[in-house]
């Protein structure tokens, strides 16, 4: 009951919520349209379901199962190639280092699409939300013990992805000038 609070001022619990909630369903979907429709639909749900939350958990956790059955149900709904996703630079960074950024970004993008949904959605769930293994579970639905599975086959297959994916590049660099060194 102790998180029951963090829902009656439901506007301010989304103001709150809605950018990481927007980057958790992009990360699962891959696709900004489809991120910002099933992001409104677990709000929609959330709020006409808040009188069911028991308040036993935060509120956060709470919300990252239902945003996550939205993105998953949304992907399962549309079967269209995502569109890739925009680096913006960063501010008070080199160009080489913008550039460095962007391609290390990419790449991982890039691995995370290889992954399934339901994999890509444990690892945002644990590694940008720093959800434990019970509470993934909670949100997907499986026990802490699968969540494991899940994350270790996904970081296995994100490693062998990324690890390609520099060997590829490595290859492509050109051996470096002079000025370079």
């Amino acid at each position: 009951m102790a998180f029951r609070a963090e829902l009656e001022d439901f506007g301010a619990f989304y103001a709150r919520t809605y950018p990481g909630a927007y980057r958790t369903a992009l990360a699962i979907v891959r696709d900004p349209g489809l991120a910002a429709d099933v992001t409104q639909d677990a709000y929609v749900s959330a709020y006409r379901d808040r009188g069911r939350f028991r308040g036993d958990a935060p509120s956060a956790a709470w919300f990252h199962r239902i945003l996550v059955n939205a993105a998953l149900a949304g992907l399962r709904r549309r079967s269209s190639r995502p569109r890739e996703i925009a680096v913006d630079d960063l501010p008070g960074r080199s160009p080489r280092d913008v550039a460095s950024s962007a391609s290390d970004r990419l790449s991982v993008l890039a691995a995370l699409e290889q992954l399934d949904p339901r994999a890509r959605a444990a690892v945002v769930l644990r590694y940008y939300h720093d959800h434990d293994y019970a509470t993934i579970a909670r949100i997907l639905e499986t026990s802490p013990g699968n969540v494991g599975v899940i994350l270790t086959r996904a970081l296995d297959r994100l490693r062998a992805e990324l690890e390609t994916t520099d060997r590829t590049t490595s290859l492509d660099d050109p051996e470096p000038t002079g000025a370079d060194r």
